[in-house]
């Protein structure tokens, strides 16, 4: 990666992905009917697939700075109802699923409680983090530079994608798909050139909202800088000089499209050859879609959509959005996962309640730490530097084997293998114990005459 955007990288991650060093936050539970967490049927495989679909940083990110803001009701860990709702993005079942694994009216209530709290101020920290968290003006040029001539400019992707979607009360032949020939909601996706989404618009029913016509509506104006350029397919052609009507900074060479061809004239060698390079370098954000419908079942062709209305379809799209762009992000950087980013993965792990953190504080402090390590270096350095007055030519396993006189355990320390005694030579007139490990003693009647004296007291 070039220097210079290696360190643009480096700085979105010193202000925008503090939460890797952060701690989970404290949670106490609500109070339930029951006092027992109750177990949530088949948890040792959701965790696996969520993990495989979306790695550790992901998931932490969002059980601890997007789930974890509250308790949740039910009487089921807070950690579990997080994943299970991650669940079913990447799975892509219906919430009637669920009922496998908790019953239907709390998975129903955990996810009510998650998507239709506080939708917008959800929504808004979402639109946020997309905007934020993952490109800058200055890293989108530094990428585009990787651009085949002559779309070196170009900084951004715009498209449309469309999903299945069913709702009760839906209009059906509104929402009906002419790419999908079924009923479906189309948003427009804005991609930077590492595929990592800056904002997705509001969805709308398919039939009567081309990408065109949404482009007009978006307000790009004030998502995009005067200095971005947007790469747009063919279907946007028309509505380009409305927009930049509409629009006091952006221009013609904020957008960048094919060659039209028109009535009766055939375009030039040059034009065919231009509109080739852009249809390949088109093709990224095409990736981009392949990728979230892989990653996110729900938001595959094949799986049909069912949400109670649309707000819900669009915090899931943009939540989908952000997870995907951390999981990118963490590969593009290399961002190596600590052991606390893991521990959602643990068996019977639940985010820290207040009295759980209390006892947590208990422990010693960081300057108590470093005070504990130089003590012990300071005592470690008396023990090399003492003088011990032996006869010429004992050593230690001397004295510990009792070759030179009557030996004497007086204390001990560790365990098994590691066990250290503690030995005292009398004859010789040792002025200082030695520790000496367990496998250096052949006399053993010694440590057994201290065992039995230990019994005995």
């Amino acid at each position: 990666m070039d220097e210079a955007l290696a360190r643009e990288y480096d700085a979105i991650v010193q202000t925008h992905w503090k939460f890797l060093y952060k701690d989970w936050p404290i949670i106490d539970r609500v109070k339930h009917h029951r006092t027992e967490i109750a177990p949530v049927n088949d948890i040792d495989s959701i965790k696996p697939f969520v993990f495989n679909r979306l790695g550790v940083i992901p998931v932490f990110f969002f059980l601890t700075v997007i789930f974890g803001t509250r308790a949740y009701s039910c009487p089921y860990r807070n950690v579990e109802k997080g994943v299970m709702l991650l669940y079913v993005l990447v799975k892509g079942v219906f919430l009637s699923d669920m009922a496998r694994h908790i019953p239907k009216t709390s998975f129903h209530a955990i996810h009510k409680e998650f998507y239709n709290c506080k939708p917008a101020a959800l929504n808004g920290l979402l639109n946020t983090m997309l905007s934020e968290m993952f490109s800058t003006l200055k890293s989108r040029h530094l990428v585009a530079e990787r651009n085949p001539h002559p779309f070196k400019n170009v900084t951004l992707n715009l498209d449309g994608h469309d999903s299945r979607i069913t709702y009760v009360g839906a209009d059906k032949p509104s929402l009906y798909s002419y790419k999908l020939k079924k009923s479906g909601f189309r948003v427009q996706v804005c991609t930077d050139m590492n595929n990592m989404v800056l904002f997705v618009s509001s969805p709308e029913p398919c039939r009567d909202n081309t990408d065109g016509t949404m482009l007009l509506r978006l307000g790009i104006q004030n998502r995009i800088h005067k200095l971005d350029c947007v790469a747009l397919d063919g279907g946007y052609n028309l509505y380009i000089g409305k927009l930049v009507d509409s629009a006091d900074e952006l221009q013609y060479e904020n957008f960048c499209y094919p060659v039209r061809k028109r009535h009766k004239i055939a375009l030039t060698e040059e034009e065919e050859a231009y509109n080739e390079i852009f249809g390949t370098f088109r093709s990224r954000i095409e990736g981009h879609f392949g990728e979230m419908q892989s990653t996110f079942t729900k938001f595959s062709h094949t799986v049909v959509n069912k949400v109670a209305e649309k707000d819900t379809f669009d915090i899931q799209y943009k939540l989908a959005s952000v997870l995907l762009n951390i999981k990118r992000f963490v590969a593009l950087k290399s961002i190596p996962s600590e052991q606390h980013h893991t521990l959602w993965l643990n068996d019977s792990f639940d985010f820290p309640s207040k009295a759980e953190q209390e006892i947590l504080y208990t422990l010693p402090s960081i300057k108590v730490k470093l005070s504990q390590s130089h003590d012990m270096l300071a005592t470690r350095k008396k023990f090399f530097d003492m003088t011990i007055s032996a006869p010429t030519g004992a050593t230690d396993m001397d004295m510990a084997n009792g070759d030179d006189g009557e030996i004497k355990v007086i204390g001990h320390r560790g365990e098994g293998d590691t066990r250290e005694y503690q030995i005292v030579q009398k004859s010789v007139g040792l002025s200082v114990a030695q520790w000496v490990p367990v496998h250096a003693v052949s006399d053993r009647m010694v440590i057994v005459e201290y065992l039995k004296s230990l019994k005995s007291t």
